[in-house]
């Protein structure tokens, strides 16, 4: 990983790197333990919201100083974020473990910005269109040096809000500004204006924009690492929790829409109704934690409290180490996901029993729980 080119000796990877707000924390930890195996060479990222914000400091990292520049820069970031102020700074006293239990929506300061923030828009609320992300953007990553580099791929979205479509920045357009507008939510920050067009994040339409990087890369394993909670186990009564499930939805569905495409060129190609060999050079992966992550409360997407960030790190470090034990042997060889089977009806049937091995089922991880 020491320049971002690709090397014989080291097995490929490239990396789709899910939004979620503070939740991306998680993602840092997932990247933190994959940096460590001086086995793997990444090749490729492609991020959204917060993946944006750890695909740039990943490959501004990797471009200086290899994997442990990478690591050195992902950690001075996330620090960077929480030294911030937030929702989650009166949380100081509790760890991180006890902070993922807490529903900020019931926390003061949240109460306060709740009720002005359904009065005013972003724009009367921030007529300066202040952004307290840009600072440690422009401070810590070096976007000329992404733009120039020509081995690393590098690729973050966002949805323009006038067209509704999907803008993909690749390493020859990819800036502050478009780092910003993938991580621009509508009911927090102003939209960003670029070319003259306004962005909202790109979660709405692309979480992450897989289908954008594939064509770029060599042969290698697509890493897909997911944070946004798919289930859960009870139905949302109160106008927060409905509003929440809405938000959580619509970030998964444009997820599911793209895995679904990758999952029709895969079965044409089997069935040969699709020519070329454009995709057997890639096994497709996936991280995540959703078992844990299903249970830490959507309000915390915006607690970006140093001990819960660390939290989420360490869940996230865990859990990569977990997987490359599980499926070292799997790197380089076959998928250890079946996109394919989301094109089946019994999806829908392993849908409605709500159980938390549904991403598991659905990807042919394993055999669902009866």
């Amino acid at each position: 990983m020491a320049d971002g080119s690709a090397s014989p000796d080291r097995r490929r990877i490239a990396l789709a790197l899910q939004g979620g707000g503070s939740h991306g924390a998680f993602t840092w930890g997932v990247l933190d333990r994959l940096l460590e195996d001086p086995t793997l060479e990444i090749v490729g990222i492609t991020g959204t919201s917060a993946g944006a914000m750890n695909t740039v400091a990943l490959a501004d990292g990797l471009l200086r100083g290899g994997a442990e520049g990478a690591r050195k820069r992902l950690r001075e970031f996330w620090e960077a974020i929480g030294r911030m102020p937030g929702f989650g700074t009166a949380l100081w006293p509790l760890t991180g473990e006890a902070q993922s239990h807490v529903q900020l929506e019931q926390t003061p300061a949240y109460i306060a910005w709740d009720t002005v923030s359904r009065n005013l828009s972003p724009s009367q609320l921030n007529p300066m269109n202040f952004n307290p992300l840009r600072g440690p953007l422009t401070q810590l990553i070096d976007f000329e040096r992404i733009r120039a580099d020509k081995n690393l791929k590098v690729i973050v979205c966002a949805t323009n809000a006038l067209s509704a479509r999907r803008r993909t920045f690749t390493n020859k357009d990819i800036s502050v500004d478009a780092v910003l507008a993938s991580a621009c939510l509508p009911q927090v920050f102003p939209p960003v204006m670029i070319d003259g067009e306004p962005y909202w994040d790109g979660g709405f339409t692309g979480n992450p924009a897989m289908v954008s990087l594939l064509p770029f890369l060599p042969k290698s394993d697509f890493i897909i690492v997911r944070i946004d909670p798919i289930i859960r186990v009870e139905v949302p009564r109160t106008v927060r929790a409905i509003n929440d499930r809405v938000t959580e939805i619509g970030f998964n569905s444009t997820f599911w829409m793209e895995a679904s495409v990758l999952g029709l060129f895969l079965e044409m190609r089997k069935l040969g109704m699709l020519q070329g060999k454009q995709f057997d050079r890639f096994q497709f992966h996936c991280i995540e934690a959703s078992s844990q992550l299903e249970k830490i409360p959507h309000s915390t997407k915006l607690n970006n409290s140093p001990a819960f960030m660390d939290f989420l790190f360490r869940l996230g470090r865990t859990t990569a180490d977990g997987w490359l034990s599980k499926n070292d042997d799997a790197m380089g060889n076959r998928s250890t996901i079946d996109l394919t089977k989301l094109l089946r009806m019994d999806i829908v049937a392993e849908s409605e029993k709500r159980q938390h091995d549904y991403d598991e089922a659905a990807f042919g991880l394993g055999p669902t729980k009866e």
